[in-house]
């Protein structure tokens, strides 16, 4: 297996990072992203897989440990080696047609930097609003999760 997988594992962790499925506190976790960086005025966030979280980030530092771990599962699997990687979101892109009324685009791109310093990289695109627990539910996995602990 060469390192060109490190591109479908990239894919991969970039398809599950913007599921639905990937809870933040049981709610999407791109939506509170989306929120977090409104509050923080920015458009980009940055979650550095390779070590800790900066301060404003620390909220998600369990997603982060989730994907570096898929990271680290994958490439051990295949015998490859990895230097770094990263996953960087971008909000409040123009819309695109799947996008409704309140939403905005987005990109999430995740880079692996393999032990040649090679980059794969892979880019998603897809429409997001802010976390808003006025108008959403919260996952019933995040309530059965904090009962058991």
């Amino acid at each position: 297996m060469g390192r060109k997988a490190l591109r479908g594992i990239a894919a991969d962790v970039a398809a599950s990072f913007i599921s639905r499925n990937n809870d933040a506190d049981g709610y999407w976790a791109i939506g509170k992203l989306h929120a977090h960086a409104r509050e923080h005025s920015t458009a980009k966030i940055l979650i550095d897989l390779s070590g800790q979280l900066s301060g404003t980030l620390s909220e998600f530092a369990s997603i982060a440990a989730k994907y570096r771990s898929m990271i680290e599962t994958q490439t051990a699997a295949k015998g490859l080696r990895v230097c770094s990687s990263q996953i960087e979101i971008e909000f409040d892109l123009p819309k695109t047609r799947q996008c409704s009324a309140d939403e905005t685009g987005y990109t999430c791109a995740v880079m692996i930097v393999d032990d040649r310093g090679q980059a794969w990289i892979r880019k998603v695109y897809g429409c997001s609003h802010p976390h808003d627990p006025k108008r959403e539910r919260r996952s019933s996995r995040a309530k059965s999760e904090a009962e058991a602990r």
